[in-house]
């Protein structure tokens, strides 16, 4: 639901990025382009916490192209401090997201799917308010609840950005968790008979 309204008022020309993480690994399937080099997204190295300085660095390249960070918010607690930096006057405007739902979201699908259902550590602090961190830093901070709320934050969070101001759009969402959009992914690894890690050393003249 969340990515439908997001969806409803993103920009056609935007660069977005996206985080690692349950929400955002979701959320791949959603956004469309009609030009290349617009999507920029960790891949298969996993970098956590990428989303915020992947958009930085984007609205660096393209200081006239809007352009809207996502994370989760157990990714983005990796990047926070990244809040301090962008608050300076010589830094670009960008708009982020947060999709708050108060978990490491992968981690915990990870453990319910090898783990018949059981997790463990994966659960984050309901008390942190991400959107007060970012007023702290100077930046604007909003909470958004419904899927009004969403899309008209982020329609005026975009006008904010053209003219100089950052945003922080916090989205409170429920904990339910997708399925991975490689479900392959997701099986018990096999072990193979007859292999030992001595099969795994480089041979002679390879």
């Amino acid at each position: 639901m969340v990515w439908r309204a997001i969806s409803s008022v993103m920009p056609k020309d935007a660069i977005i990025s996206s985080d690692i993480g349950n929400n955002c690994a979701i959320g791949n399937a959603y956004p469309t382009f009609e030009e290349g080099r617009k999507y920029l997204a960790p891949g298969l190295f996993g970098p956590c916490g990428y989303g915020l300085p992947a958009v930085v660095g984007a609205k660096i390249g393209c200081p006239d192209t809007p352009v809207i960070g996502f994370s989760g918010d157990g990714a983005f607690g990796i990047a926070v401090t990244e809040l301090t930096a962008i608050g300076r006057d010589e830094w670009p405007a960008v708009t982020m997201i947060v999709f708050r739902n108060y978990q490491w979201g992968a981690e915990k699908r990870n453990s319910t799917l090898w783990f018949d259902d059981n997790f463990v550590g994966t659960e984050l602090d309901e008390n942190v308010n991400y959107s007060a961190l970012a007023e702290a830093c100077g930046l604007k901070g909003v909470q958004a609840r419904t899927m009004d709320e969403v899309s008209s934050s982020l329609s005026q969070a975009l006008v904010d950005q053209a003219a100089g101001k950052t945003t922080l759009i916090e989205i409170l969402i429920n904990q339910e968790l997708g399925d991975p959009f490689r479900r392959d992914a997701m099986k018990n690894p096999v072990k193979v008979a007859g292999i030992n890690k001595n099969d795994m050393r480089p041979q002679k003249g390879a």
